[in-house]
């Protein structure tokens, strides 16, 4: 079967970008018809601010590419991240099917706890991660920012418990999931392996650690096209030959409607071609590292390419978290766990 790779465009310029062009433009025409040295340099000017403006290479404009460059470059010289102030926050749920028939979540009504019980998330996150057809994990996340939801976080209490607050409202989802029969449990950081190591280096194409002289540990991230293939993708991610394979789906509230995003981060033992390596995935190109810590399940920051949900696409959408094949090799194991480790016997 021949993989079929569909080149990424970079779609219509934005009003800025097209106001400079004009801005350059303008210039160059009025200079007509050009017979002076003066002249010409004008018009030459306006040439190649309109080529740096409007150009673009593999899915991004040029100045994007620049952009990028310059903070690979920055990102390598600094040791240590940035302090912000943090208002929002992440309760994360670590779910698994109770029965062999629920291998697929129930995308809309994870989505309904956007706006429940009076507290309004700025996002739901399902995140799933397999290192092999025995080991996988799946989790949900709730962000909810405090300047979204003050005036029922200060009705709750007046030191505005936006923690508490947040896991009171994945632990209602939990419940809910269970109704249909889904396990939760809540999670913290020390349950989310990294996707980076600290030790890792930036590249154009993704984060490369050396594990040894002529082999190393590569990992990209990409932006997964949301549209009516967003099904056919997401297939084709879970059978895409990884040592690691991420996958995130991420859904919002918009001004005119619920918004869909969607992202993966694929891990292999050699480094990654400059195109995506499937049809519907646009590679983070300079901005990898960046994008792997946005996949982190209890990341507060969105994911790049929000768009809004075509149709019913989400009713019709099969987001799988195991194989009916795992079911039927271990019928008796509760999965989206590892195996725990055997006690020792007392003396």
């Amino acid at each position: 079967m021949t993989l079929h790779i569909r080149r990424p465009g970079v779609g219509w310029p934005g009003t800025e970008r097209i106001t400079l062009a004009l801005l350059a433009v303008l210039p160059g025409v009025m200079a007509y018809p050009w017979r002076s040295t003066r002249d010409q340099w004008v018009l030459g000017v306006a040439a190649c601010v309109v080529v740096v403006l409007l150009g673009w290479w593999r899915g991004l404009y040029l100045t994007t590419i620049l952009r990028r460059r310059v903070a690979v470059a920055r990102r390598h010289r600094k040791s240590a991240s940035e302090a912000s102030i943090d208002v929002k926050t992440t309760a994360l749920l670590r779910v698994w099917p109770l029965v062999p028939d629920a291998h697929a979540l129930p995308l809309p009504l994870i989505a309904g706890y956007l706006n429940r019980y009076g507290i309004r998330a700025q996002k739901i996150r399902i995140t799933n991660r397999d290192i092999g057809t025995d080991v996988w994990e799946t989790w949900i996340g709730l962000t909810v920012s405090a300047v979204d939801n003050l005036a029922a976080l200060q009705a709750r209490s007046p030191r505005i418990p936006l923690h508490q607050t947040t896991e009171v409202a994945a632990r209602r989802l939990a419940d809910h999931l269970r109704e249909v029969g889904w396990a939760a449990s809540v999670a913290g950081p020390d349950d989310v392996p990294p996707l980076v190591a600290r030790s890792a280096r930036e590249t154009w194409r993704g984060v490369l650690r050396e594990v040894s002289k002529g082999s190393g540990d590569y990992v990209a991230a990409y932006r997964i096209t949301v549209d009516d293939a967003l099904s056919d993708t997401l297939a084709a991610i879970r059978s895409y030959p990884a040592r690691e394979t991420w996958t995130a789906l991420e859904i919002a509230d918009g001004h005119a409607g619920r918004t869909l995003a969607a992202a993966c981060a694929f891990r292999t033992g050699e480094r990654h071609r400059g195109a995506g390596p499937l049809a519907g995935l646009i590679p983070q190109h300079g901005n990898h590292r960046t994008a792997l810590m946005t996949l982190n399940p209890l990341s507060t920051q969105r994911l790049d390419g929000h768009t809004g949900v075509p149709g019913d696409l989400l009713a019709r959408l099969r987001w799988r978290t195991v194989t009916h094949s795992l079911h039927a090799a271990h019928p008796g194991r509760r999965f989206g766990t590892r195996p725990r480790a055997k006690q020792a016997a007392p003396e």
